[in-house]
């Protein structure tokens, strides 16, 4: 995903809305006037990048994005397991 731009008034006006994003992962180059002047990214923005389903872009994550997506990968997983297990209703 590609880094969003916003301007300095914007960002100003909706401050929480974009730390909440950032927290989130996302990245944001703030502009004033057209032109940026700075960029808003997450603690340890070096961290990995996954890849979206169906996305040839990566996706920069935080690491409490990627605990989560690891929780409902594993109840996934676990329903799969489950629905393998029950016995046939035929």
């Amino acid at each position: 995903m590609p880094d969003q731009s916003i301007s300095l008034r914007e960002a100003n006006q909706n401050f929480s809305r974009l730390m909440a994003a950032v927290e989130r992962g996302e990245v944001f180059a703030i502009t004033r006037r057209g032109r940026e002047v700075a960029r808003l990214t997450p603690s340890g923005h070096a961290a990995q990048t996954v890849p979206q389903a169906g996305a040839t872009a990566s996706l920069p994550l935080t690491e409490a994005a990627l605990a989560e997506r690891l929780v409902r990968l594993e109840a996934l997983v676990d329903k799969l397991l489950s629905a393998l297990a029950a016995p046939d209703k035929k």
